[in-house]
């Protein structure tokens, strides 16, 4: 419940400390829409010393300080602590005859304070946040207009607090707007299942890298690769295993591949990996690797061990040849090599 009556329960305390969490206004730098409303303060009331002081836990802090050095005191010697007690606005006519005072810094140091007029700052769900106040070197009384302006400015920085706020959760929602962009953008380009490229950005990238062949670019490799009797696991173990095993291929194949290669997810237990700048010797080597990690890693969970195996084609990407008639070799080779006893790559 909102501390509408600025008593000292522990309980209303507490909510008020969150409410002045929620601002994140505590230690941030001076800023001049602050200090001018707290210098205007200065002049109403005609006094040396402004202040918008907030009441932390154990401090106080000022995110103005006109005519007082520091940005904090203890809580012990704030006398804003006893003003956000009150409503409307707190007088202390002479803080040197006031025994709750008379003791404070501020009223024994060499140039002492004397006269204290503290306004509340209060938020829209009626917590007490602070204090504009406004200090005098000399004993004096505020009268009832110069209290009125000062609860008028003392709203204003209330509504510099709402919009600092508005304006920090207008940017965390932009922060989490660009964070959905770029997560709708990964999942445009991504197989939902194996986190590789989908068919459409695989064939992106396959294009941009034939157009940079034809401008001279070292020689690429293409290989199509298709895991062997995988109708068969899934009639035998279900489709969940089979979609472990189309994860676990793609595991293995960041594993073998370099960072530069490209692997995509062509289309059920079909995959093709693009390596750029690679020989066909260089990309058979691969492909054998492929093979042996395969072989070193049976499926998890599954007794007896289920093993895959993959059969490959592979050709070179030829910037003469269209796309298309390369993609059609490639498929020939693959089915070659399921022909001529899978788990085997094939050179188209």
């Amino acid at each position: 419940m909102a501390n509408t009556a600025f008593s000292d329960v522990q309980g209303d305390d507490a909510e008020r400390l969150q409410a002045l969490q929620r601002y994140g206004i505590l230690d941030t730098p001076m800023e001049p829409a602050y200090d001018e409303l707290a210098d205007i303060a200065g002049h109403v009331c005609d006094a040396p010393v402004a202040l918008i002081s907030f009441v932390d836990r154990d401090r106080q802090w000022f995110k103005s300080a006109l005519g007082l050095p520091g940005r904090e005191t203890p809580l012990d010697q704030s006398v804003c602590r006893y003003a956000i007690r009150q409503s409307g606005v707190f007088v202390v006519p002479d803080l040197a005859q006031d025994a709750r005072f008379a003791h404070f810094g501020i009223v024994t140091q060499e140039n002492p304070l004397r006269f204290y007029a503290g306004a509340p700052l209060v938020t829209p769900d009626g917590y007490v946040l602070g204090t504009l106040c406004v200090l005098d070197h000399r004993p004096r009384e505020l009268s009832a207009r110069m209290q009125e302006l000062l609860s008028a400015l003392a709203r204003q920085v209330i509504r510099l607090l709402e919009l600092k706020r508005a304006n920090d959760r207008q940017g965390q929602m932009l922060v989490e707007l660009e964070e959905a962009r770029h997560q709708m953008a990964v999942l445009a380009h991504t197989d939902v299942l194996t986190g590789l490229a989908n068919r459409r950005s695989f064939t992106d990238r396959l294009r941009q890298e034939w157009a940079l062949l034809q401008r001279g670019r070292e020689p690429a490799c293409l290989l199509m690769m298709d895991l062997d009797h995988f109708k068969r696991v899934n009639d035998l173990y279900g489709h969940h295993v089979g979609d472990q095993a189309l994860r676990l291929f793609a595991t293995l194949c960041r594993e073998v591949f370099r960072a530069a290669d490209v692997l995509g997810r062509w289309g059920g237990e079909e995959f093709l990996a693009l390596l750029p700048a690679t020989r066909v010797d260089q990309a058979q080597a691969v492909s054998q690797r492929v093979h042996a990690a395969l072989a070193e890693h049976p499926l998890p969970g599954i007794e007896p061990p289920l093993v895959l195996a993959v059969s490959m084609g592979l050709t070179l990407l030829d910037p003469l040849r269209p796309l298309d008639v390369t993609l059609r070799l490639l498929d020939s080779a693959l089915y070659t090599a399921k022909r001529e006893g899978r788990s085997r790559t094939v050179v188209a």
